[in-house]
């Protein structure tokens, strides 16, 4: 899942912050530890949300931590 242009930002959760790549336009992915040191995973939900950056041309989905971790 993380690679790839990574297209969307972890909001809260254990991965708060992290960019990753996302493949769906709708429902929830399980998000592995982007930093690989732990390797766990974490359940976040795709919402309609999007950030500008400057760095990208096109908005980063943002995705919803669901708690379920």
């Amino acid at each position: 899942m993380i690679t790839g242009e990574r297209n969307a930002l972890c909001l809260d959760g254990p991965y708060h912050g992290a960019l990753v790549r996302v493949e769906q336009d709708v429902g929830a992915v399980e998000v592995p530890d982007p930093t690989e040191a732990f390797g766990g995973r974490a359940r976040y939900r795709i919402t309609r949300e999007r950030v500008h950056h400057p760095s990208r041309h096109a908005p980063f989905v943002v995705l919803r931590w669901t708690g379920d971790d």
